[in-house]
């Protein structure tokens, strides 16, 4: 059973009661990611997660983790380009103590000076390993050409040089202007009494407050062009990409089933051909991203220098025809049950319920039954996948990343 209300500070509770769980998955979700940060703040969404678990008023850093132990679940968090989310899981018992834990970690962090020096390396560390990991580089690296310097394509991390500089008075300024209870979201999955929940919420975040303005979200531009980024690798990483639809566009059902046929599976076509035919990359899909007011949809591949250009050109094969040519009803059967299969398996998850939840009210304002989601996928034909692809993958709308032993722009492929 699916329940919601808003508390006296504006902030929402979302709750989907499953009694035959033996768990709960508890998120406090914030609305506020790295895109909502100016050129100067560049990073300082990702700095405060990571200081809210050196300790708050009530919790030293050795109190926290030891309490994560002691209730014998798990307790993290994470941010997004649009969210910082302070989440866990554990036995329903053991409730009461994840909501007091989690909303002290996500209000009250001290951000000692102290702990800023030791957490700063962390970070830096954290940065470093994603420039070593070309995979990750490659995607980084695009994303902050493609959207043509806006703050939606600056790394969540940060960079290097502007995390160095990171003072608390800049944590806490930051934090002052966008954590806000009315676009915050608590969601919870499994054997949660919602009731129960509310009572023990109102106390925990009664203290949750800011009267100021909230940040207006600018649009983010696309630049689609083509980018060499030369390093001393053994492959070379590709990332390419496109301009997709907003989580709330009606569209997103067909763009989903889009990406499964294109990239999303052991079944589709690039991997087939580029992998199973051809046999010219050990990895190769297809991925899509849905945002308040925008999406994504990209391809990554990985591939030796001397296989480069026949890889490109597969690529650019594989997106003609599929503009060009409608999907069959055996390919799209394929792809529905694969889809309504893994629905229906993430739904045993109370992890995935509870993020479903969260991301429903914070996307939509309202809650949507799995039966209508995947009615909405059951629903797009051949005729829908073929109008999106002609819209979304046309030449012009392409970004290209490679990166590795390459030397200037590549030409002569037609996506």
């Amino acid at each position: 059973m699916h329940r919601k209300d808003v508390l006296s500070n504006g902030l929402r509770v979302v709750t989907e009661e499953l009694p035959h769980f033996r768990s709960v998955s508890l998120g406090v979700w914030l609305g506020v990611g790295s895109r909502d940060e100016t050129p100067a703040e560049h990073g300082l969404t990702h700095f405060l997660e990571h200081m809210a678990f050196k300790g708050t008023p009530r919790r030293g850093a050795v109190d926290i983790a030891r309490e994560i132990d002691q209730v014998g679940g798990s307790c993290n968090a994470f941010t997004t380009k649009e969210h910082t989310c302070f989440h866990g899981k554990v036995l329903a018992a053991q409730a009461p103590r994840l909501v007091d834990l989690l909303g002290d970690l996500a209000l009250y962090p001290l951000c000692r000076t102290e702990d800023l020096e030791k957490e700063r390396q962390v970070i830096l560390e954290e940065i470093f390993s994603q420039d070593d990991n070309p995979e990750d580089l490659v995607q980084v690296l695009f994303a902050r050409n493609f959207w043509g310097g806006h703050a939606f394509g600056r790394p969540i991390l940060g960079e290097a040089e502007r995390i160095s500089r990171v003072r608390r008075e800049d944590l806490l300024t930051y934090r002052e202007a966008t954590y806000r209870p009315e676009n915050s979201v608590v969601a919870a999955a499994g054997r949660v009494s919602h009731d129960d929940l509310i009572k023990l919420l109102e106390p925990a975040f009664q203290g949750f407050n800011n009267g100021r303005a909230p940040r207006r979200r600018e649009p983010a531009p696309v630049q689609p062009a083509a980018w060499a980024f030369p390093r001393d690798l053994e492959q070379v990483q590709v990332c390419l990409g496109t301009q997709g639809p907003a989580a709330d566009d009606p569209r997103r059902f067909a763009a989903t089933m889009l990406n499964i046929l294109l990239g999303g599976n052991m079944s589709s076509r690039l991997f087939q051909v580029i992998r199973e035919q051809l046999g010219l990359a050990y990895s190769i899909y297809s991925f899509i991203s849905f945002f308040s007011d925008t999406g994504f949809l990209g391809i990554s591949a990985g591939v030796s220098p001397q296989h480069l250009e026949a890889l490109l050109a597969a690529v650019s094969q594989e997106l003609k025809r599929i503009k060009d040519e409608a999907v069959s009803p055996a390919e799209l059967q394929s792809a529905r049950e694969y889809l309504q299969g893994s629905i229906y398996l993430s739904v045993e998850d109370v992890d995935h319920l509870m993020m479903r939840l969260a991301k429903n009210e914070l996307y939509f304002g309202r809650y949507f039954p799995i039966e209508d989601i995947v009615s909405g996928l059951l629903a797009v034909t051949a005729k829908e996948i073929q109008e999106l692809a002609n819209e979304l993958l046309q030449a012009e709308n392409w970004g290209l990343a490679l990166l590795g032993p390459v030397e200037g722009e590549m030409g002569g492929v037609d996506f």
